[in-house]
This record gives structure tokens, sequence and C-alpha cells, in this order.
């Protein structure tokens, strides 16, 4: 496990005093030298990445963009570090399982019988709707209710035909916090990590990730491909030596010591 640290000295961060609602500077809590960080935590497997973060840690994105600042810092121009996700689209079964559901999106286009429907109960023509691509409409349940048999209803009676999406929140047992079914459209394989505590992520993700059976799909399918070259890269393989970092990373000097 590796920590991933972005800096947020521009955001507008308080402290608040819950006892008198008192609201000051964060950033006067900081010594000389000290920012603020917020961590991301990267896995590294045998055959893929494992990346967990919270609301403003890095991203992903942020990260592939970190890999190859370093490739270029030390020379390697020829490699670029690209990050492919694992995505999977669930079933209608997936979903009929799922004892919990909140909120859905539901897109659809023109070819979709939905679509008319629409069209029809705003009393509208065909002409009036000509340059309409399509429709979206977000299913939303009252606070922490259940809509699991409204939703259900929906992906019972809801063509294939034009679906662009159809997003899913849910929750079963595997599941305690509440998780995106893509039943239209490719989501990524993921899950969620409650904890706040830094000693137990490495143990969560372990068990995310043993638990989690798409992900053992994916990446058996992953590590079963052919058409991916497994080779090395003496150009980069060679920085397992930390003497090689050394004479490619020149060392700043303190002038003033």
């Amino acid at each position: 496990m590796f920590l991933f640290i972005q800096t947020r000295n521009k955001e507008v961060i308080k402290k608040i005093n819950s006892l008198d609602t008192s609201v000051g500077e964060i950033y006067d809590s900081l010594a000389n030298g000290e920012m603020l960080g917020f961590a991301s935590y990267v896995f590294v497997m045998d055959s893929y990445i494992g990346f967990a973060s919270t609301m403003m840690a890095p991203r992903f994105t942020s990260f592939g963009a970190f890999i190859n600042d370093v490739l270029q810092a030390i020379g390697i121009n020829d490699y670029q570090f690209n990050l492919i996700p694992f995505l999977h689209q669930a079933s209608k079964a997936d979903v009929m399982s799922m004892p919990f559901i909140g909120k859905s999106t539901i897109q659809i286009n023109k070819d979709n019988g939905f679509f008319d429907d629409v069209v029809n109960c705003l009393g509208g023509s065909v002409d009036e709707f000509e340059d309409v691509d399509s429709f979206e409409i977000i299913i939303k349940p009252k606070n922490k209710k259940n809509i699991e048999k409204a939703v259900k209803k929906m992906v019972t009676a809801i063509s294939d035909d034009g679906l662009e999406k159809l997003l899913i929140k849910a929750k079963d047992d595997l599941h305690p916090s509440l998780i995106d079914l893509y039943l239209a459209g490719n989501g990524l394989v993921a899950d969620n990590i409650t904890t706040r505590d830094e000693r137990e992520i490495a143990q969560k993700v372990r068990e995310k990730i043993a638990n989690n059976s798409v992900l053992q799909m994916k990446v058996a399918n992953h590590e079963q491909d052919e058409a991916i070259k497994q080779v090395e890269i003496k150009a980069i393989s060679k920085f397992y030596n930390d003497s090689a970092w050394a004479n490619a990373v020149p060392v700043i000097q303190d002038t003033n010591s």
C-alpha cells in the first residue's frame, strides 16, 4: 500500500468548534512549512492497481499524470503510463436481488417506446421534439426510504431498445453502503470502505478484494488475455535499484548550508 497525497492550500477550509459554534482558519493552526494534505491509497497487486480515495483526495487520473511526470523526470520519454479501469454492466437479475434501492437514473432516446409516451404526456408533437436527443429521468426516494418496488417495476417494464443509461443505487447484505449498478452503460468495478482509521484501510481493502466476485472475474479474464503482452521494459525495470534513482534525479543542494 502506498500513500498518494495532494496538497490543497488554496481551498477555503474552516475549523469549527461544536461547543460554541465558533469558526476559525485551519491554516492558522499549521506550523511554518506545514501544508494540508488529502490522501488516497494505492494498492499495487500482481496484475492490477487498486485505488481508494476520499472526497477531496486526488483521483486516479491525477495518479496517472504523476507517474508520467516521474517518467519524464528520469528521462523516459518513449513510454506512457495509462490506467485502464475494469468496467462492468449489471444484469436485471442483479437489481431484482437487491433488497434496498435508492436514487435511480434512466436515460432513453427515440428508439425507446417510453420516449413517445413522455412526449404524449406533455401534449407534444413529433415536430416540437424533433431536436430532442433523449430524456433523462431521475427517481428520488424520500429521505432514507426504500423505493425497491417502484424501481423494480420500472426495470421490468422498460425496453432495452434506446436505453442509453440506467443507473441504480442499491445495497444488500454484502454492501452495507449504496453501490452503483449500471444496467445500461458500463460502470467502474468498485466498492465502498467506511472506516476512517488509516490502520484499518489496508485490511478493509483486502477484504473487499477477496469478496468482490466481479473483480475476481475481471482480473482472471485480464490475466488470461493472450492479446496483452507481458514484456520487461529495461528502461523502467532498472529503477528497482536505489542507485539508479540517485543517478537519474539530480540532488538539489541548499545554497545556505
